[in-house]
């Protein structure tokens, strides 16, 4: 994957990808008042709610009123997140003999994994255009 950021203007930061266009930044009214690392986390329980989602649907279980709520501990010290949970509600009806199985899907998710196993991070640094 490549994206290629740009600063239009003002405090606003914003990428292209897959044809949409994010934007982040106080002074935009077409910026989302969120801060790139609210998005990582938005990332983060999308992904989980998106793995609940596909491991319900191939057993035909209703998952429409299932919730996934993700909530993070702050520290001052730090000025870092230091601990993710997710809770995830499923709905009267899911099966008892899947919840076990249904919280393990959660660990597919490919945001969880990238925390879990993190890549290697290069940055370099370039004068001219």
């Amino acid at each position: 994957m490549e994206m290629e950021i740009g600063f239009p203007g003002g405090q606003k930061v914003e990428t292209r990808l897959k044809g949409e266009t994010i934007v982040v930044g106080s002074d935009s009214e077409n910026a989302s008042g969120l801060e790139p690392l609210d998005l990582f986390f938005v990332s983060l329980g999308l992904c989980a709610a998106k793995y609940v989602m596909e491991f319900c649907r191939p057993r035909h279980i209703p998952h429409e009123r299932a919730r996934v709520l993700l909530r993070t501990e702050w520290s001052e010290r730090t000025k870092m997140h230091t601990k993710v949970t997710i809770d995830i509600t499923l709905p009267q009806e899911f099966p008892a003999k899947y919840r076990t199985a249904v919280m393990r899907s959660v660990d597919l998710c490919s945001v969880k994994k990238h925390i879990v196993e993190p890549p290697t991070f290069e940055v370099d640094a370039r004068i001219g255009s």
